[in-house]
């Protein structure tokens, strides 16, 4: 099971409406677990360091970038080493972690580092985790899973726009799809656009294996494009990270069709809170509002009411709000049962209408999995083909149909 991946398409009605396109889809890569695309690259090289039977990994890089391997490595169970350099101040945020250790380098040029700590790692038995030492085999891999994630709920863009620091990604969108092309889930290849920094020099190369057209995009407008975004959408992205959506919107002639837009922490303005260790709860009230978010699917009150005090006794409740307004609502009870069944079933999950393609119910059942640890299972009315659909994409499938004996 990923912990990192999965994150909402989050259709962009007011964008589109703005611009007079189609249809925008936003990946918000910032629903990952700490924020940023690069949970995916950190995840899958903490799984590939533990596959070669590495214990410890030497990391280095810039401070999100540590933040998320850190974060898989302890779920993994690694032994986290950090690297800096004399000019490189230590994080507080790390600092006082105990289960960080720190390695100083005495060499300040990136370029030179990576030999040196190379040769460190394999002297220490450790494997380098280092920002800049690509591993592009593996970045690849993560990159190209979050394009199949896209491609299976847009089965037919016409462009997409990302970022680009290093070239990976791109190239890596590229390649899946011209997967997806081959086997036939797309029927026409999109055209990739890249926004990138004024101070990159990208070299021919790299412009012909990705089919990217390139875009040099100004800090005014990325910080344009920010406030644009969270004034439309109420959507939040970082400067830093908003090249692709930049340089989208100073496209001066965009084709029309649907366009997928990749922001690295791009956030939407739902939370999901877990409410089910509240002991100020209104069960009457959340009942209620159960019961309304499954409409026409709901159960009686004496049914739903049954299941939200399970849950309460030893399952879980999370709910997605905005503005403190519930949106979305799921419902998990513990079944009791080991090996014989899953352990959990998600009994009820419901969204409130007017957030249809804003990822609200993906970020629900993503906790869900996170929280049960995948041992989970839920029932579906048959003709309710769009639910289905969703939960096939998220990794559950169909095993038996449910029988209730009624004399």
């Amino acid at each position: 099971m990923h912990l990192s991946g999965q994150t909402p398409l989050f259709r962009a009605r007011n964008l589109e409406k703005y611009l007079g396109v189609e249809s925008i889809y936003l990946k918000l890569e910032g629903s990952n677990p700490t924020g940023h695309k690069n949970d995916r690259i950190a995840e899958a090289l903490a799984r590939y360091a533990l596959s070669r039977g590495y214990s410890k990994i030497l990391i280095y890089g810039s401070e999100h970038y540590i933040k998320s391997v850190v974060y898989f490595a302890k779920h993994f169970g690694l032994e986290c080493h950090i690297a800096f350099t004399n000019k490189r101040l230590i994080s507080k945020q790390f600092k006082e972690d105990p289960l960080i250790q720190w390695t100083r380098i005495n060499i300040d040029k990136i370029d030179d580092d990576i030999e040196w700590l190379e040769k460190y790692a394999y002297e220490n038995e450790m494997f380098l985790l280092s920002e800049w030492e690509k591993k592009p085999f593996i970045r690849s891999l993560a990159i190209q899973e979050m394009m199949e994630e896209t491609v299976a709920r847009v089965n037919s863009p016409t462009d997409i726009w990302t970022q680009i620091k290093g070239g990976y990604t791109a190239k890596s969108i590229y390649h899946e799809l011209m997967r997806s092309w081959i086997k036939g889930n797309i029927e026409t290849m999109p055209s990739i656009h890249c926004g990138t920094s004024p101070k990159l020099d990208l070299d021919e190369e790299f412009i012909d294996t990705s089919r990217s057209q390139v875009q040099t995009i100004s800090e005014k407008s990325l910080h344009d494009a920010t406030k644009l975004l969270k004034k439309l959408e109420n959507v939040t992205i970082s400067p830093s990270e908003a090249y692709s959506i930049a340089a989208m919107l100073e496209c001066k002639d965009l084709a029309p069709g649907t366009h997928i837009v990749f922001l690295n922490d791009g956030k939407s303005d739902i939370s999901i809170n877990e409410i089910s260790k509240n002991k100020q709860l209104d069960i009457e009230h959340l009942v209620a509002n159960t019961r309304k978010l499954l409409e026409p699917y709901h159960d009686s009150v004496e049914e739903t009411t049954d299941a939200v005090m399970k849950a309460i006794q030893s399952g879980f409740i999370f709910t997605a709000t905005r503005k403190d307004e519930i949106q979305g609502i799921c419902i998990i009870v513990n079944m009791g049962f080991e090996t014989f069944i899953p352990t959990y079933h998600l009994a009820y999950i419901g969204v409130k209408s007017g957030n249809a393609g804003r990822g609200v119910a993906t970020e629900l059942i993503n906790r869900a999995v996170d929280k049960t640890d995948g041992k989970l299972s839920l029932h579906v009315d048959i003709p309710n083909k769009r639910a289905k659909k969703l939960y096939e994409k998220m990794g559950f499938v169909h095993c038996y149909d449910r029988m209730l004996y009624k004399g």
